[in-house]
Parts: C-alpha cells; structure tokens; sequence
C-alpha cells in the first residue's frame, strides 16, 4: 500500500510488516546531485539513511520497466543508488504481486564491511507499481 507524506511517500505491507518510507527530498548544491531519506521499519528493526543520487539514478525508469513487466519476470531485477547506499531488489511470483526489497547501507554504503539493514514490502503487479513509479516520478523531479 502507498501512502502520501507532507515530504514524501510510505510503502507498507501488511499489517505489522515492512515498512518503507521516502521523504525529504533535496538538492544540497544545487546540481544534478538529489538526496532523500529512506526509513525502513521490520520486525523490531528500524533504520534511516541519507541516500545520494545523480537526479535520482533512474529509479522512476527502472520502477516503470517493473510495472510495464506486470505478467512476470524469472528471478531478481536490482536497483541501487549512486553510492550503494540503497538497493532495491524486486521479484515477481507470476501470481500478480511484485516483492520490493530495500537494503540501506552504511556508513559509507559502498565499502565491504558496511553495515546493511532490510525490509520487503510487497505490491500488486501493474497499477500499484504504476503508482509506485509515478510518486518516484514526482518525489524525485
């Protein structure tokens, strides 16, 4: 389920389960360089990271090719930030749901012994990830 924020969006699964958030949006220099929050919340673990992104690292595209896919997919299609900061790990069950994986890193998301957090968030194949890619469209413009 998507949800809106005054700063951002929220990705939740079922009750009690995963959940995503994605807020705070900002050019610190005013480049092409876009940061944002990711909070992620599971099953007694919490975490948030600052995520960097040259304008968003063509998340929205990738989010789109996933719902333009909606019939289904054979193993694991990845996403990650321009510091490896965030990935994204999405899978499809060929029964119309689309498993969302999201992994913060840190401190410094690119190095080996980074500390690595995750939560999964499940959507229904086609219009949710439609939805999905159109809010990345608009969080990230």
């Amino acid at each position: 389920m998507l949800t809106q924020l005054d700063d951002g969006f929220e990705i939740t699964a079922e009750p009690g389960r995963g959940r995503v958030r994605l807020r705070a949006v900002e050019r610190p220099w005013d480049d092409e360089i876009l940061d944002f929050l990711c909070e992620i919340e599971d099953a007694g673990i919490s975490a948030t990271k600052t995520i960097r992104t040259l304008s968003g690292d063509s998340l929205p595209a990738w989010t789109a090719e996933l719902a333009e896919s909606y019939t289904g997919w054979d193993g694991v299609r990845s996403w990650k930030s321009l510091e490896h900061d965030l990935r994204i790990d999405a899978t499809h069950d060929r029964r119309g749901h689309v498993s969302l994986r999201f992994a913060v890193r840190g401190p410094r998301g690119y190095e080996a012994d980074a500390w690595e957090a995750s939560a999964c968030v499940q959507l229904d194949a086609g219009e949710d990830v439609r939805r999905l890619a159109a809010e990345l469209a608009t969080f990230l413009a």
